[in-house]
């Protein structure tokens, strides 16, 4: 009978390890023993591709620790908080040319190059020393650009942001910002948690063993997670949580937790209406809308601003992103008594009509849809069917089917006068325009036609010279129509150029207009 064994290529495997590992986690490597070292400072130098990292550590006292794969020589209380992998160092031999170690009274120094091959390398004794100094020579930036010093000095900002243990660079001690004490920290589940109310609860970065581990959040506001020190990061360079998508979801309930708990400390902390003003949208965003509820104050920006927005179509960035925010709140009584309303439409298209109404009536329109199903809001909100707005209008002073529009093909009628009512309402409010379905009607006084037209986004652009053109078309529609003969409804009609460009064929002349029945031009003499 035959056997087999699990065995190892080592020369193969440790030659293969070096794609796993990158300058920068090499860096993060250093930093975390000098940590498990139980450092107190840390000394880093960069000078020429010379890069040295020592400590004021307890030291190692078996240098062979620090080149056995998988045998990390911490004591055994460390390994059973932190799981250390034991390859440590091993990721600075694919970055440097040379490798030397002083730890309390012994010393070596050797090539990397043999090192990873396997050689035999002489310990000698030196001069006793507190802690630990590791030096490497050859080291060279991972990108073109920076020399080592600026790298180095680059990666610090970022690995030291919550480093327990004082780093210096090249004299100068980095700013650990999420080490500073009193910062107030919350416990949970997977860790401490730093809560920042102008982030989202989902964007958050984390920091196993005092380093930064995942990805980076996308936002500058965000919380902070430092992670609890015997959560696994996945070997061999420790960039990502060993089980991330199980451990993203747990961090997520805790950081959603803790951030509902910070927003109900400032909702005991603030009156109603300046919680509202401070934290409205923050509630809204992150599924603690139900923390309004209770309060009777809601900001005015969740109503459309008629002054800074009139009815009608708007452009995607007009109505998320470029939008007048209403500032303030307004108190619960105020808006009984004016009236909240809503809109019903089953087609966009129709929208613009109700809004012209409830403009007319100068009533709050609700514009924020995210609100909790339990927020007294909801129950004093009524609802305007552009299906039920009747139009009331004077005589007929002007009327094109089809008139020469780049937005919506829809007819345009000129009235005396113009209002709009809803349902069986008697009372009739004065307007200045109102669209129904494929037709248009203006008052002499209309003015911004044009945006109960179209939004004038065409494959994706904004249009502004046909929306100009547009509201010429309209402009010259209404003074036509309003015009009391027909000498000065032809001159509303002519290019404005006739008036201030020279046609010196023209000069003296009299020309005489002949139109049919129609009022189509028919001759002219």
């Amino acid at each position: 009978m035959t056997t087999i064994r699990l065995q190892t290529n080592q020369n193969r495997l440790i030659a293969t390890l070096r794609h796993a590992f990158t300058p920068a986690s090499m860096l993060g490597e250093l930093l975390q023993n000098a940590r498990r070292a139980k450092a107190r400072h840390i000394h880093i130098t960069a000078e020429g591709d010379t890069l040295t990292v020592s400590d004021d550590g307890e030291g190692i006292a078996d240098l062979q620790a620090l080149i056995c794969i998988a045998e990390s020589g911490w004591d055994e209380e460390l390994k059973a908080r932190e799981n250390p992998f034991g390859i440590g160092v091993l990721s600075t031999l694919y970055f440097a040319r040379s490798l030397r170690v002083h730890s309390l009274d012994k010393a070596f120094r050797a090539a990397t190059a043999a090192i990873i091959g396997g050689d035999e390398v002489e310990v000698i004794t030196a001069p006793a020393r507190i802690g630990t100094e590791i030096r490497l020579c050859g080291v060279e930036p991972p990108y073109q650009g920076p020399t080592l010093t600026e790298w180095v000095e680059q990666q610090l900002v970022r690995l030291c942001e919550a480093f327990p243990v004082r780093v210096t660079f090249n004299g100068t001690e980095f700013d650990r910002p999420l080490s500073r004490p009193g910062l107030p920290w919350r416990d949970t589940a997977v860790g401490q948690v730093l809560i920042d109310l102008n982030g989202a609860p989902s964007q958050y970065r984390c920091y196993l063993q005092g380093l930064p581990i995942g990805s980076v959040p996308s936002s500058p506001d965000h919380q902070i997670v430092v992670l609890r020190d015997d959560m696994i990061a996945r070997p061999p360079d420790r960039r990502h949580l060993l089980n991330e998508d199980e451990d993203h979801k747990r961090i997520r309930a805790a950081v959603e937790e803790a951030f509902r708990q910070a927003l109900t400390e400032a909702k005991d902390r603030l009156s109603g209406a300046e919680f509202v003003m401070q934290y409205a949208s923050t509630c809204l965003s992150s599924s603690n809308a139900d923390l309004l509820n209770d309060i009777p104050f809601v900001p005015r920006s969740w109503f459309r601003d008629w002054a800074h927005e009139p009815p009608g179509f708007r452009t995607h960035w007009g109505r998320y992103w470029d939008r007048h925010q209403a500032e303030g709140v307004v108190a619960r009584e105020a808006l009984q008594e004016v009236g909240v309303w809503a809109i019903d439409a089953e087609d966009d298209e129709d929208v613009p009509t109700a809004e012209v109404y409830l403009a007319a009536r100068q009533v709050f329109l609700l514009e924020e849809h995210r609100l909790d199903g339990g927020h007294w809001l909801i129950e004093i909100v009524n609802f305007a069917d552009p299906a039920q707005i009747g139009i009331h209008h004077g005589a007929v002073l002007h009327a094109d089917d089809c008139l020469p529009l780049h937005g919506d093909a829809i007819g345009v009628t000129l009235v005396g006068t113009l209002a709009a009512s809803l349902g069986n309402e008697s009372r009739e409010y004065a307007v200045a325009a109102i669209r129904r379905h494929g037709m248009l009607y203006v008052a002499p006084h209309a003015h911004d036609v044009t945006r109960l037209i179209s939004d004038y986004v065409f494959d994706d652009r904004y249009d502004e010279e046909r929306e100009d053109e547009d509201a010429q078309t309209i402009a010259t529609f209404i003074a036509v129509g309003c015009s009391d003969s027909p000498a000065r409804a032809i001159e509303e009609l002519l290019p404005t150029s006739w008036r201030f460009s020279k046609q010196p064929k023209l000069a003296g002349a009299t020309v005489c207009l002949g139109f049919d029945g129609e009022g189509k031009l028919a001759s002219v003499q």
